[in-house]
């Protein structure tokens, strides 16, 4: 069960959460908090070939609309060379609740904190972004070159930075607070030569939104993968049975 605290004080409305049985994040300042991002010129910040904005400001990963051409540039060249390539979509649970409690900015602060774990633990090459918005409490890591075993060993990576993350915020002017405890849940989907020849960058979000919704259906903080094995000899199938197949393969989600 996770508080608030205010220096070494705790906070009433902590407190009363907990008798209620209300979880809630705590708030302890992320390393972004020592590692401010700052502002950067808007002509710096927009790519040279497709003139969209590079980064996401309030966290510094790859702006969303950016990050579609290349992560779509990512799975082509991948279906080109025979790679197998993995997306994990992330959630960060109960959110709101830090906006509602303790505010924006705190919000923000979680938000900077959770894109310094995806650093940490991603490599470069790896494309990150936030995703769902200017609000957006969601997270999309495209990992090239990866399989199930290695996607899943960076989903645990990532979950267990954010579990364990520690962030100070300002609450009002004249009080900070400590907020520990995030929780995130994950849906895992990856591909190999045989699925990329007909599925694309569309389809792979989609299987990882599937495996996200699982885990959130089956009690948060979680990974949940589908093994979309559809490597076979498949020709004599169309289109659309290969999506059945898929889909099907979906009611044995697993939860690591």
């Amino acid at each position: 069960m996770s508080t608030a605290r205010a220096g070494t004080g705790k906070s009433a409305t902590g407190a009363a959460d907990r008798k209620s049985g209300h979880e809630q994040p705590e708030i302890v300042a992320p390393r972004s908090g020592e590692r401010p991002l700052h502002p950067v010129p808007d002509s710096h910040r927009r790519c040279n070939s497709c003139g969209q904005v590079v980064t996401d400001r309030p966290t510094g990963l790859i702006e969303r609309w950016h990050w579609d051409e290349l992560a779509a540039e990512e799975v082509a060249r991948s279906r080109g060379i025979g790679n197998s390539i993995a997306l994990i979509m992330i959630d960060l649970d109960r959110f709101k609740d830090v906006n509602d409690n303790y505010g924006h900015l705190a919000g923000d602060t979680i938000l900077r904190g959770v894109a310094d774990v995806i650093r940490e633990t991603t490599r470069e090459g790896d494309l990150a972004c936030r995703y769902g918005g200017s609000a957006g409490d969601e997270f999309i890591v495209l990992l090239p070159e990866s399989g199930l075993e290695e996607a899943l060993a960076v989903a645990e990576r990532i979950r267990r930075g954010i579990s364990d993350m520690s962030v100070t915020a300002k609450v009002t002017r004249d009080m900070s607070a400590t907020i520990e405890g995030q929780t995130a849940s994950m849906g895992v989907a990856t591909y190999c030569l045989g699925d990329l020849a007909e599925l694309d960058l569309e389809d792979l979000m989609l299987d990882a939104d599937v495996s996200l919704r699982a885990a959130k259906r089956h009690g948060r903080d979680r990974i949940c993968v589908a093994n979309v094995d559809v490597t076979g000899d498949h020709s004599h199938r169309n289109r659309a049975d290969r999506r059945m197949a898929t889909w099907s393969r979906f009611r044995r989600l697993r939860s690591v």
